[in-house]
């Protein structure tokens, strides 16, 4: 005898509610999968807010559909690096930095509504803290 209150689950609830779920799972991965390889190759340019610094500055990115690329940021573009992908998503890291007061670390990439435009964060190597995050638009 069931107790008050308590439903009995039926077979077919629990194949639908997994169905959900697999297809939820699905449409995210195709969704990444769009962003990355092809949808992120190209020129971006945008601008990005330092927090501790209060400035916002030009930042342009220059990605090959190999995942790896060069950046420029900075007050009149003054600091470059090379970027490498760092495992299958849209995570970078930041090397071979140049230019005075620039340093290597991770650039995140986060897509947006528009597939032409990116948010990005980067967090300086050795820190924990996003150090300065801002919006890029494909411009090629």
């Amino acid at each position: 005898m069931a107790r008050a209150g308590r439903r009995r689950v039926r077979p077919w609830q629990i194949g639908v509610a997994l169905a959900g779920l697999l297809m939820g799972i699905a449409g995210f991965v195709l969704y990444l999968q769009s962003a990355q390889g092809e949808g992120l190759a190209g020129d971006w340019s945008g601008s990005a807010e330092h927090f501790t610094a209060e400035r916002v500055f030009p930042v342009e990115l220059v990605l090959d559909h190999e995942g790896s690329g060069r950046m420029r940021w900075g007050a009149d573009l003054h600091c470059t690096g090379r970027l490498s992908r760092d495992g299958g998503g849209m995570v970078f890291t930041l090397s071979d930095v140049g230019g005075q007061e620039c340093y290597p670390g991770t650039l995140r990439m986060y897509p947006t509504s528009d597939v032409n435009q990116m948010d990005i964060k980067v967090t300086r190597a050795g820190k924990d803290e996003v150090t300065y995050s801002g919006r890029v638009a494909r411009t090629s």
